[in-house]
């Protein structure tokens, strides 16, 4: 049970309950209460009110969905990243649209859900004035960045660019980070989608000013640990890497003569060499931002629901088992699953299951499977090793 002041958050089989008391000064705003409890929001999750001994609680139950701390565990590539993200932006613009208070948004990466088979995002509104726990958007979507594990087989231009924006001199605005993310995925948006409904004239003149700032921002940029590069052309040794001021010719570190190199070029050689940490795996290992030029393919992945903890299946023969030398995913945890449990074959945009006469067997929508014998899965599969639940996704 996780606990953040007077909110809780529970988790009850495969259901999570999330709790807030109210305490004066908070009240509730009964309008907005009613249509979110009856779904009158497609964004958000239903919340209800409950009696209490010591006062009102507001509850919201949440089925069939994960965390997206725990979605941004696993490997993410630029697609899902700026997907999730904009999606988050829309559901605090739409917010404002219907001129609900964004920051009685739960902003948080443990109270956010996320449908793993559409990968639709949905969020908890608390209907209240006064919130003692009112989230700041900014700073939110600032520290995105650093709890995903972005995948090291593509460029991460894109990443750099969006903690470019936060850290620029330029004010935050929702529509300036929704332009940004449209940039970043390629997409030309419209001049009114950063116009808010009942603005006048004056006020689209300076939401186009400030659309033109942020276009500028690269120019207005406070440390940043993802750029380290310099006017014109500078001097770098092709032998050891040291960097010299222009018109050096020898290295004073290894006397190798030195080659001028574009502040570009020098640019991408930090990128790469420097170690810029933005999350971690499981396994205590280290994702390093790196300079390739291919993309990540979309692997499938398996939710275990005992934690919650997505697994990524990125083999075509993807063993899972107790000993960690034979298995790509190993259970440590659980004496009843077999040292070599089970395969997930993919093959032909298709995939399988077979078990390797496991002790306690393996089961598919709760049916026993037959030894060495492939059972196509699907997206939405459920998996029973031993005792240990999964599902399947694509």
């Amino acid at each position: 049970m996780a606990k953040t002041a007077k909110i809780t958050l529970e988790k009850q089989n495969n259901r999570y309950v999330v709790i807030k008391r109210i305490n004066h000064p908070e009240a509730i705003i009964e309008r907005e209460l009613n249509l979110i409890s009856a779904g009158f929001y497609d964004h958000l999750l239903p919340v209800h009110k409950e009696h209490v001994k010591k006062g009102v609680n507001l509850t919201c139950s949440i089925d069939g969905m994960i965390t997206l701390k725990t979605f941004f565990a696993a490997i993410t590539n630029k697609k899902m990243f700026l997907n999730i993200v904009s999606q988050l932006v829309q559901i605090v613009k739409q917010c404002e649209h219907d001129l609900m208070n964004a920051t009685n948004l739960m902003l948080d990466m443990d109270y956010i859900f996320l449908d793993p088979m559409t990968k639709k995002v949905k969020c908890i509104f608390w209907p209240i004035v006064n919130n003692q726990h009112a989230k700041n958007i900014e700073e939110f979507f600032k520290d995105i960045p650093y709890h995903v594990v972005f995948t090291k087989f593509e460029e991460h231009d894109y990443v750099t660019k969006y903690i470019r924006y936060f850290n620029s001199f330029i004010p935050f605005s929702i529509q300036g980070l929704e332009k940004l993310l449209f940039e970043l995925m390629g997409k030309t948006v419209e001049k009114k989608s950063y116009v808010p409904s009942g603005s006048t004239d004056n006020d689209e003149k300076e939401n186009s000013s400030e659309v033109k700032e942020v276009e500028k921002a690269s120019s207005h940029i406070a440390y940043n640990p993802f750029e380290h590069t310099s006017e014109g052309k500078a001097a770098v040794c092709q032998n050891c890497g040291q960097k010299h001021e222009k018109g050096a010719n020898f290295c004073t570190s290894c006397g190798s003569r030195l080659q001028e190199s574009s502040s570009s070029d020098i640019e991408k050689q930090n990128v790469f060499s420097e170690t810029t940490v933005l999350g971690t795996d499981d396994a205590g290992g280290t994702t390093v931002l790196g300079v390739e030029d291919y993309e990540e393919p979309t692997y499938p992945y398996l939710i275990r629901k005992s934690n919650e903890e997505k697994v990524v299946v990125d083999k075509p023969a993807f063993r899972i088992g107790k000993e960690k030398k034979y298995c790509d995913y190993f259970i440590s945890n659980n004496n009843a699953i077999s040292r070599s449990h089970a395969d997930i074959i993919t093959r032909d945009d298709c995939y399988y299951i077979i078990d390797h006469n496991s002790t306690n067997k393996t089961y598919v929508d709760n049916r026993v499977i037959p030894v060495h014998k492939e059972v196509e899965i699907f997206s939405g599969t459920k998996i029973r090793l031993a005792n240990e639940d999964f599902v399947f996704y694509v």
